[in-house]
């Protein structure tokens, strides 16, 4: 059975076709991290304000706990928080024109397959 290899210039396009979907997959999954991480910083940020001032609070760094005052550790989490989204905001615009670049590239694809005789059957 004889195979006839693909053009120099379709399979060139398919490996820019895998690779924007492979990073578009991790773009995404970075980006349910991020939004993941975002929950608990809130919940925690809601409880944390809801404490007494008064209230005894500890925070983990390396293997130890340090005490910290109340409105220190809102500042922390509102800090977190806001890189978080600043993040999430990156990770969603990356991922929009991620999609318009495969969309593109499929429409170039499916176009130098049919020069070729090719047909794409879709799924």
């Amino acid at each position: 059975m004889s195979r006839k290899t693909l053009p120099p210039e379709v399979q060139q396009l398919i490996v820019q076709y895998q690779t924007l979907k492979e990073t578009h997959a991790k773009i995404d999954a970075e980006l349910k991290l991020t939004e993941a991480e975002l929950t608990d910083v809130d919940t925690v940020l809601n409880t944390v304000k809801n404490l007494e001032d008064t209230a005894e609070l500890y925070k983990v760094v390396g293997h130890i706990l340090v005490k910290k005052g109340k409105n220190d550790v809102i500042k922390e989490l509102e800090e977190r928080k806001e890189v978080l989204s600043l993040k999430r905001d990156k990770y969603k615009k990356q991922l929009d024109f991620l999609v318009k670049q495969i969309s593109e590239l499929e429409a170039k694809l499916k176009e130098a397959l049919g020069r070729y005789g090719i047909t794409v059957g879709q799924a």
